[in-house]
């Protein structure tokens, strides 16, 4: 509009320079008094441009202002909302802090013998720090632009826990809080059984130091019988489910998040690969 007014104002001073040569050119001065000016034609036009223009800039001016009122209004009224949104959230947490996943998993466990809270503990610490992954993950898909689906794919990427992976941690964590013997442990195959025989008398005799054991026939007579005492034998799935053991407990002490997310893919392409030799 301001321009507009400005074109208007530009116009009628080059009309009236190509009027005023005219006047000057002549021999004799001819004054020309207001009134013929005013009720001229041309003057009337330019007069009722200006006055258009006038009134068109300052429609504009209004209508801005109103429109900076309604944003700020609708300013102040996010401010607000978000600050009560603040307020409501901090009094939910407050209200439902017992219902927590920590708060929750704590009360379960102060339930349990004091000597089993440890283990408790390692793998609710070791599933958190996955979904803390997770969910970091996920948020940092969607920050980038990327989409729901996208986002997810990279959730379960950390979260996820094979079965290969958790009877791992839990084996390991049972033999860290002595709840079970690591000798004993190293027997159970990648699906958590031992070996089978058909005969057992064949059958090793797990975690026994002796090599004679008696197989009682009846009451009154027993017959001595030699037990095999199993060997471990390496193998590239026990090579690798120690290399998961040591990951896993790297990650579980870690607090390093790209350090974890790096152990995580590590861990993955182990399982991946011990999946394979099944």
């Amino acid at each position: 509009m301001t321009k507009l007014l400005y074109a208007s104002i530009l116009t009628a001073v080059f009309a009236m320079s190509v009027l005023t040569p005219n006047a000057f050119a002549q021999s004799d001065f001819n004054r020309i008094d207001g009134d013929e000016i005013k009720n001229s034609s041309i003057s009337q036009d330019i007069l009722a441009k200006i006055e258009f223009s006038k009134q068109q800039f300052l429609k504009a001016k209004e209508v801005e202002k109103t429109r900076n009122a309604h944003q700020k209004f609708i300013d102040e009224q996010r401010i607000i909302a978000e600050k009560s949104l603040e307020e409501e959230i901090q009094r939910m947490n407050q209200s439902y802090k017992a219902f927590t996943p920590k708060n929750a998993f704590a009360s379960y466990v102060s339930k349990l013998n004091a000597t089993d809270h440890g283990i408790f503990w390692d793998q609710f610490d070791y599933l958190q720090a996955k979904i803390t992954l997770a969910k970091d993950a996920r948020d940092s898909v969607l920050k980038q632009g990327g989409t729901f689906s996208e986002a997810m794919k990279q959730y379960v990427k950390y979260a996820k826990m094979p079965k290969v992976e958790m009877q791992n941690i839990v084996r390991d964590l049972n033999v860290k809080h002595n709840l079970a013997d690591a000798k004993i442990q190293s027997y159970f195959d990648i699906n958590g059984k031992l070996p089978r025989y058909d005969n057992d008398l064949e059958s090793p005799c797990y975690g026994c130091n002796e090599k004679i054991s008696k197989l009682q026939i009846s009451s009154e007579q027993s017959v001595p019988i030699k037990r095999v005492v199993l060997e471990q034998k390496p193998t590239k799935i026990n090579d690798l489910r120690e290399s998961l053991s040591e990951l896993q407990s790297d990650f579980l002490k870690s607090r390093d998040v790209i350090a974890q997310k790096k152990m995580v893919f590590e861990m993955n392409n182990i399982i991946k690969n011990i999946q394979e030799l099944k």
